[in-house]
């Protein structure tokens, strides 16, 4: 079940379902955070591409692809790769199949919020 939190002013996304006493939930907001901090610094080349992969993965439905090329990506020892992986790590196990579109996207919109703006979008319209 997708919800909404709100606190104040702001809104979080999440999925729950409980199963017997225990409840499963996960933060789609903080898993955009972190894919958002792990690739902060990653050319843009190379987000596009992963991206593009990771859209693929999706749209066939094959969490198998989509974990193989993530944790391929992540592989590397860098500032926020140990927050990004324990959030992943987190939330893997406890993700059924109904969940992983919100899931895949969250990474993807996160790994997208981080392109670097161009320059008509950095100081207005050049025509102006």
């Amino acid at each position: 079940m997708m919800s909404r939190i709100d606190r104040g002013q702001e809104y979080r996304y999440y999925w729950q379902r409980v199963i017997g006493d225990e409840k499963l939930r996960l933060d789609l907001e903080e898993l955009k955070d972190a894919a958002s901090k792990y690739f902060k610094n990653v050319s843009d080349n190379y987000k596009q591409r992963l991206v593009y992969q990771l859209l693929e993965a999706v749209k066939n439905k094959d969490q198998g692809e989509f974990f193989y090329i993530l944790l391929k990506t992540i592989n590397k020892p860098k500032e926020g790769s140990h927050y990004f992986s324990h959030i992943l790590q987190k939330n893997y196990d406890t993700m059924p199949d109904e969940i992983f579109i919100n899931f895949a996207y969250s990474i993807i919109l996160g790994i997208m919020s981080t392109y670097s703006p161009k320059e008509d979008e950095k100081g207005g319209n050049k025509n102006e």
